[in-house]
C-alpha cells in the first residue's frame, strides 16, 4: 500500500510540475563551465525557453518529467549560430541532462531561479 501510494504521490508531481520561470543553468561544455538562465513558457506538454540574448525560443516538450528542446542557438562567445537540443529529467526539482550545440557535446544541471 505505502509503494502504491508513493507511485501516486510522484506521477502525480510530474504530471503537475511546472517548468514556467527562469531555470539557471550549469554547462559542462568542453570549453569548461558555463552558466545561463534561461526563461521557459510552458503550455501543457508544449515548452519553449529562452536564452538570454536570443531573439527565438527553442521548442519542445515535457513529458512524464522528460524534457527535450531543439532548435537554432546563437553564442555571442563563440560568434555563431548552431542547431541545439538537449535532453533532461526533472528529479526534486532538479533538471539534469543532456545536449549538444554545433559538434559540441554538453551535460547540464538546472534549478529553477527563485
Amino acid at each position: 500500500m505505502k509503494r502504491l501510494l508513493l507511485l501516486v504521490v510522484t506521477a502525480a508531481s510530474l504530471l503537475g510540475a511546472d517548468l514556467n520561470g527562469n531555470w539557471v543553468f550549469v554547462w559542462q561544455t568542453p570549453g569548461g563551465e558555463r552558466r545561463s538562465t534561461l526563461t521557459f513558457t510552458q503550455d501543457a506538454e508544449k515548452v519553449e525557453a529562452l536564452f538570454p540574448d536570443a531573439k527565438e525560443p527553442i521548442t519542445g516538450t515535457f513529458r512524464d518529467g522528460k524534457l527535450s528542446l531543439a532548435g537554432r542557438v546563437y553564442s555571442p562567445e563563440a560568434g555563431d549560430a548552431a542547431d541545439f537540443r538537449i535532453q533532461g529529467t526533472l528529479s526534486d526539482d532538479e533538471l539534469k541532462g543532456t545536449g549538444a550545440w554545433g559538434g559540441h557535446q554538453l551535460t547540464f544541471t538546472a534549478r529553477k531561479a527563485h
